[in-house]
């Protein structure tokens, strides 16, 4: 039994980008580690609020005196920094746009190289002595598991064929055992085998909470969405434009733009300003926010009230945030007031309704 350092990549709800996160796990191989890390990945409050879960390395202190374990440690060093550039870098550099390409695309050459000169180096040294290529030692690992997967059938011999070739140093085995992992496919006996599906949390390969999540459904919430700069497009915002979690675990709610349940307003308050609130603070009434109350600003009207927590969908998701030009909404809205009131005026017709009545409790 020895520490391992998991890592988890994930796209963050609350804060709209890619992130990453380690547990320490003590565990007899960084197979079971991977295995265990899940539980505490489940037991992290965190996790709430993140999508996209998937681990993309394992570390530890090697054993010096064991060359294979020296070199396995630092292929899965390389492959750690390799897996933050695909998993958290990169799709973060797609957010923005793309402006830092060329350094992050120069970065990933420079691990994939690094990767070859271990094996180079591991080859020179020890391949006459039984040591795996280090930056395919886990993937044989899981490849034998898929054999086993496969039931051992021609295509199963197929598999092995190619993984004993690869422990023989064929760069051509050694490319096609580390893609199978990368892209969860391979051909075999002249047949696409799609192996993806084992590559979950409780699969072979223990490496995605889900498989069917993917980096690009989640930038694509920031790419070519128009400004939302008018009242007509409120009414298009429900209750999936909110953080995940976020109306039953509303812990970090101050500060943020909440998102109003039409149906738990007035049916003459459902109207498209009255959709976005911030919390500013406790209750006026002096009830604590534990209770569910709190005060909150209307981010269009400007106008104050106590908000129940149960009145929201829940958090607006940070992209959502981002298209929404409250200037122009203001304004608008500000322009719409002065003529209503300027027609009140004319026809003594006020509305007496306090801000107490706004919301149905």
């Amino acid at each position: 039994m020895r520490e391992y350092n998991v890592y988890f990549s994930f796209y963050s709800e609350e804060y709209g980008n890619f992130d990453d996160v380690h547990y320490p796990v003590m565990a007899g191989s960084p197979f079971e580690a991977r295995e265990k890390a899940w539980k505490l990945c489940d037991e992290d409050s965190e996790t709430l609020f993140r999508s996209n879960i998937r681990q993309f390395a394992v570390t530890w202190i090697p054993n010096k005196l064991d060359a294979g374990d020296y070199f396995y440690t630092h292929a899965s060093d390389i492959k750690c920094s390799l897996g933050a550039l695909l998993n958290v870098s990169i799709p973060n550099d797609h957010i923005r746009g793309g402006e830092n390409k060329n350094r992050l695309d120069a970065e990933r050459c420079s691990c994939l190289s690094a990767l070859q000169t271990l094996n180079d180096v591991a080859k020179d040294l020890y391949a006459d002595k039984g040591i795996n290529p280090p930056s395919i030692y886990e993937e044989l690992h899981y490849a034998e598991k898929l054999c086993e997967q496969l039931g051992w059938n021609e295509k199963a011999d197929a598999l092995w064929e190619r993984m004993e070739k690869a422990k023989k140093w064929d760069a051509g085995a050694i490319y096609s055992i580390r893609n199978i992992f990368k892209e969860g496919y391979t051909i075999l006996c002249g047949k696409t085998e799609l192996v993806g599906e084992h590559f979950d949390r409780n699969g072979i390969y223990p490496v995605q909470n889900k498989t069917d999540e993917y980096d690009f459904d989640y930038i694509y919430r920031w790419q070519h969405k128009p400004k939302v700069d008018s009242m007509r497009k409120l009414m298009f915002f429900k209750e999936t434009n909110v953080i995940k979690n976020s109306s039953d675990h509303m812990v970090y709610y101050r500060g943020q733009v909440l998102l109003m349940d039409y149906d738990k307003l007035k049916k003459k308050y459902q109207t498209p300003e009255n959709l976005f609130w911030t919390a500013t603070g406790p209750s006026e009434n002096g009830e604590s926010d534990k209770n569910g109350v709190f005060y909150a600003e209307n981010l269009i009207t400007g106008e104050c009230t106590d908000c129940f927590r149960g009145a929201f969908s829940g958090i607006l998701r940070p992209d959502i945030v981002a298209r929404i030009d409250f200037d122009a909404l203001k304004n608008e809205y500000a322009a719409i007031y002065c003529e209503d009131t300027a027609n009140d005026r004319g026809t003594g017709d006020y509305d007496t309704d306090t801000e107490d009545d706004e919301f149905e409790r």
